[in-house]
Parts: structure tokens; C-alpha cells; sequence
């Protein structure tokens, strides 16, 4: 009987059509809350900063403007530059689509996309078809990897990476065609150059050197490869390339980023060991714990064995896995502060001793080392560096760990191969594993968590009805004025076409930073000797009371407020916008002058008139 059904599954599984179908049938069903209504989406990078930024310079009439031409929405108005390249699908797909449209658009495509790349290089470069159950490893990788909450702000960049490996492997291999070229020519269009690809280049460029040297001769359609695609970012990165080499018209705050340094060595030690386990838990949820990291360790520890066990020892070793997850003691195990050394070493010697292919745990220790890189850029070692070389402090090096989740789903079917070749009844743990890793992602979704702070809809956000009402109060045309928020996060006006003296951007003039910084001085008095705004400062708030839409509360009066109004006048503000009342008896340059009811799950917003005093 048992035969029986093991044939008729691995017919199944033979079918490569119905495997591939049925995992975008998997897709489709977690792409589905994308249009029920309400859509919940999270604010943070997204709703609080992408949306608004591709908003204001889609309808800005300056998409091809020069650098230095002022879009005049934000922070009292920044650069052209400042708002990135017009050679973006991203910008595009907000200038034909409203903003939510947009946003679906680009999920579908990410997602759909993932599950097309990995499914792609896996097939080709990881899973031979002779390994029985080929398409169900593939199946499982590719799932792994597109069922990931991707951070969406940054288009194709993470889900592209398997199919760019695919395209330049084949170069390198000499098996590609014309869709590999093209492939590489278009990838800058959906991609980013910063967030990810100039890391990934770098790696390739030293993957050519170590390859060079092993077969004593340069593989120069590889090279050509890597530096067409270098030079294809920089073509479309052209305003930021100018801003590098060039006067860009402004020190950009950058200069002063401190954020991720930090004195404790253990600490930043800590905060890589927390990375490994994790992942980037803001921006991607690469399911390391409690998952995938048991699962690589029992693989590595079977590969050293030389035969396959037989039923009875197999049935053992399923015990005790299963005995180890219900018990739960990876995690108390791997969140040791020693667990990573332990690790390492564990992993050296899974490569001295195994006789299969040692691309497994030379893999793994990649993961290692990008975790100690992340070590190394919270290290307050690591700011020695900034002076000699003060890009650094603008640039974010630690975004070469976006890399992971890839290298994670390919540990993943490394694993999956190594128990099918050691392990009888793994077919079953891999069914039972798709199963359990799809409902867990289908709950961590970026969108559509409705019970998890942080998530909200772009009406309970934006309150585009209210700010109607708003505007229509307004004497002055909303061109001729500029607002502040407090309670509330400047991109809400900002969506709703008023103009602002606060904003979060990636990058602005530092004056302009010094200039906000005599507003919340006061507040920032209060604070320990590190504050987010002096040692990082993309965000330009009023600061004081909770602006999170999920620590909003409404009823709550203000009795003082933490910034000077005198000096938001210097900047040029008319109108305060506020979720909260102020007590106005303590502040007289500030005059209410009208309060508009949100619904239940949205703002209430007070207009404040701001007198300023003449000198």
C-alpha cells in the first residue's frame, strides 16, 4: 500500500505543469486581500514616506526637471534630486494609477515575480531533475521565497535577485540567450541601485576574481556582464551619481548620520546575532527562527552520514525532530549569546568532514559573515572609518544583507535534498513544511494585517474626506501657505496636497535640519545624549506626543506643547494641523480655528492659526 501511494506521488510531482500551477495558485490565494475592501497596509516606510514622496513628484510637472529645481510640497520645498531617478516603473505606475492602485499593482508583481525567479534558478542551477521529487523542492523554494513579506517600496529588487543569478550564471556558463541580455538591460528600470544592487555587483565582481583565479584565465563575457549592469544603474541613477561627483548645491544631512554606532561591542554583537535569527523584521521577515535554521542544522549533520537509514532508524530520527519542535528548544538554543560561534565552528566542520558538495555549508557561512557585517555596521568600531572615508556615513553598507532571503531559500531545498537522500518518509515533512510555511506567511503578509499595530488603510490614514473639509476652511490657496503636523505624521498632509515645513525623506540640506532643530529643541533638551533627530534626522517632526496612527488616541488635550512656535514661524509656517487639542491659553500665538471629527478609526485634526510675532 505504501508503495502504492509513494508511485502515485511521485507522479503527481512529476507532472512539472501542475507542480508550477499549483504554486501560483498558492500566490494568487495570498494576492487575494489586495482587493477586499478595507485593504490594511503598513505605515511604516510605506504609507509614512513612499506613497506621499511618489505622489507629490508624479503630479509635481518636474518629473524631468533639473537637479536643482525646486518641487516646492515638502520642507519648505527640496531639489529635483532629492526624489530619485524618473526612470522608475515605480514612479510611473503613480503617475497613470491613483496611489492605491499603484500599490496593488506593484504587489502582484512582486510576488508573481519572486515565484517566477526562484522557480526559474532552482530549476535550472539547484534541483537536477534525475533527484527524485525535483519539482516538489523547487516548489517548495520558490514558495518560500515569494511568499516573503518584501519590503514593496523598492519595486523588483529583492525578488529579481534569482533571476539576475540565473541570467549572469548562464553568461558566465556560456549557455545564454538574448532574454539574458535584456534581462540585465531592463533590471534598472524596477530595481534599486543603492537599496541593493551595487552590493550584489561587488560580490559578483569578487565571485570573477576567486573564479579567475582558480581557472587562470578572466571570463570576460562574465565581466562585461557585471559592468554593463553597473553602468545601466549609474545611467539611471544619473541625478545621484551628479550629486556624488559633483557640487550637488547642498551638504545633505546625511553627513551626520551617527544612528547605527554603538559603544557596547556586546551590544552590537547582540543586535547581529538578533539579525541572524530574524532578519530585517522591518523591512523582511525571512522566517530564519522557527523554521529554516533547525532545519539547515539537521541537514548539515545528515550529510555527514554515508548511506541512507533504514525505516526503523528513520522513523527514530523523525521522532526526536519532532519531538525538538514540539518541545520548542531551537529557540532557547539558538538565541544564546554563543550559539553563532558554536555555529560557525559546527559549520567548519560539517565542510572538513562531508563528502557531498560543500556548496551547503560554504553557503551557510555566507549567512554567517553578512550577520557579523551587520555587527560591524552598528559597531561604534566602525565610525573610525567614517573619517577617513565620510561616504560612509551617508551610505548604508548594511543593506548588503538583503541578499539573505535568497541564500535562505536556497539552504532551504539544499536541506530538503539532503533528508530525500537520507531519510525515509522526508517527502512527508516537506508537504507538511509547504503547508505550515504558507499559512504562516499568508499571516505576516505586508498587507492586510488588521490586528497588528502598524497597519492601516489609506482612508483611516490619509483621511482624504476630512482634509476636503480642511482645505475648503482655508482662506489662502493651499500653494500660497505651509503646515506643520504634531500628533500626526506630516506624509497625511502631504497626501492631501498641502504644503509642509516637516517631512521624511532620505535625503535634504543639513541647514535645513539645523533651521528644525530650533523648533524641537526644547523637547530634544529632554532627551539622553543620542536622539534619532541629531544622529539620524530623515524624519523633520514636531516630536512630544504619540504620531504612530497606532498610539493615537483620541480626547487628549495638550496642555504644553514641546516646540517653539516662534520659531516654526522663521520657517515660514502659517497653519498648524494637530490630532490633538492644545490648551491655547498657554500658548497665544496659536488660535484655533476649527476642529474636524474623524471616524472612529481615523484622526480627529484641530486647525491651529499660527500668529507670528513681528520684529
Amino acid at each position: 500500500m505504501m508503495t502504492t501511494e509513494n508511485t502515485t506521488i511521485q507522479n503527481i510531482f512529476k507532472n512539472d505543469k501542475l507542480v508550477f500551477y499549483t504554486g501560483l495558485m498558492v500566490i494568487i490565494i495570498y494576492l487575494i486581500p489586495l482587493f477586499l475592501s478595507p485593504l490594511y497596509i503598513s505605515i511604516f516606510d510605506i504609507l509614512d514616506s513612499t506613497v506621499p514622496s511618489l505622489k507629490i513628484l508624479a503630479h509635481s510637472g518636474k518629473i524631468f526637471a533639473n537637479n536643482n529645481d525646486i518641487i516646492p510640497n515638502m520642507m519648505s520645498g527640496l531639489p529635483r534630486s532629492t526624489y530619485g531617478s524618473e526612470y522608475s516603473v515605480m514612479l510611473w505606475l503613480y503617475y497613470f494609477f491613483d496611489p492605491k492602485t499603484a500599490y496593488i499593482i506593484n504587489q502582484i508583481t512582486i510576488h508573481i515575480v519572486a515565484y517566477l525567479s526562484m522557480y526559474i534558478f532552482l530549476k535550472k542551477y539547484i534541483v537536477s531533475k534525475r533527484i527524485q521529487y525535483s519539482n516538489l523542492l523547487v516548489l517548495a523554494g520558490s514558495l518560500y521565497f515569494a511568499l516573503l513579506p518584501i519590503f514593496s517600496s523598492e519595486g523588483l529588487t529583492i525578488p529579481m535577485l534569482p533571476l539576475v543569478t540565473y541570467s549572469l550564471l548562464n553568461i558566465k556558463n556560456n549557455s545564454d540567450n538574448k532574454w539574458d541580455w535584456i534581462l540585465l538591460i531592463f533590471l534598472p528600470l524596477y530595481a534599486n541601485f543603492v537599496f541593493l544592487y551595487i552590493f550584489y555587483i561587488v560580490m559578483a565582481g569578487i565571485y570573477l576574481l576567486w573564479d579567475s583565479t582558480i581557472n587562470k584565465h578572466i571570463n570576460w563575457k562574465f565581466f562585461f556582464a557585471l559592468v554593463l549592469m553597473g553602468m545601466l544603474f549609474l545611467l539611471k541613477e544619473y541625478r545621484l551619481v551628479f550629486d556624488t561627483l559633483f557640487d550637488p548645491g547642498f551638504i545633505s544631512h546625511r553627513v551626520e548620520f551617527h544612528k547605527f554606532f554603538i559603544d557596547d561591542l556586546l551590544d552590537a554583537f547582540r543586535r547581529g546575532h538578533t539579525f541572524f535569527l530574524i532578519g530585517h523584521h522591518q523591512h523582511l521577515i525571512d522566517m530564519q527562527m522557527p523554521y529554516i535554521l533547525p532545519i539547515i542544522i539537521i541537514s548539515m549533520f545528515l550529510s555527514v552520514i554515508n548511506r541512507k537509514l533504514n525505516k526503523n532508524e528513520s522513523m527514530l530520527v523523525w521522532l526526536l525532530i519532532v519531538i525538538s519542535f514540539a518541545l520548542n528548544i531551537w529557540s532557547p538554543m539558538l538565541t544564546q549569546l554563543n550559539s553563532m560561534p558554536l555555529l560557525t565552528i559546527y559549520t567548519l566542520l560539517i565542510y572538513l568532514f562531508t563528502k557531498d558538495t560543500r556548496t551547503f555549508p560554504l553557503l551557510f557561512l555566507l549567512q554567517i559573515v553578512l550577520a557579523l557585517f551587520m555587527f560591524l555596521s552598528f559597531c561604534n568600531c566602525n565610525e573610525s572609518l567614517t573619517v577617513h572615508f565620510p561616504i560612509l556615513k551617508s551610505f548604508n553598507i548594511s543593506r548588503l544583507t538583503f541578499i539573505q532571503p535568497f541564500i535562505w531559500g536556497i539552504l532551504l531545498v539544499l536541506s530538503f535534498k539532503t533528508y530525500l537522500k537520507h531519510l525515509h518518509y522526508s517527502i512527508w515533512f516537506i508537504i507538511l513544511f509547504i503547508g505550515i510555511q504558507s499559512i504562516h506567511e499568508f499571516n505576516i503578509k505586508e498587507f492586510y494585517n488588521k490586528y497588528i499595530p502598524g497597519y492601516e488603510t489609506f482612508q483611516n490614514y490619509y483621511a482624504p474626506k476630512l482634509f476636503d473639509e480642511l482645505k475648503k476652511s482655508l482662506p489662502e490657496r493651499k500653494n500660497t501657505i505651509h503646515v506643520v503636523s504634531f500628533g500626526l505624521e506630516p506624509a497625511v498632509s502631504l497626501y492631501n496636497e498641502l504644503y509642509t515645513v516637516d517631512g521624511y525623506t532620505t535625503n535634504y540640506p543639513l541647514k535645513y535640519k539645523e533651521k528644525f532643530h530650533e523648533v524641537i529643541k526644547k523637547f530634544l533638551s529632554t532627551l539622553s545624549k543620542h536622539n534619532n533627530y541629531d544622529e539620524w534626522g530623515s524624519k523633520v517632526y514636531l516630536m512630544g506626543v504619540p504620531s504612530m496612527k497606532a498610539l493615537y488616541q483620541k480626547g487628549i488635550v495638550v496642555q504644553k506643547i514641546p516646540f517653539s512656535v516662534q520659531a516654526l514661524c522663521t520657517l515660514r509656517t502659517n497653519y498648524l494641523i494637530s490630532a490633538y487639542k492644545i490648551n491655547t491659553q498657554k500658548t497665544p500665538n496659536l488660535f484655533l480655528k476649527k476642529s474636524f471629527k474623524g471616524d472612529k478609526n481615523s484622526w480627529d485634526i484641530y486647525l491651529y492659526k499660527i500668529k507670528c510675532k513681528m520684529k
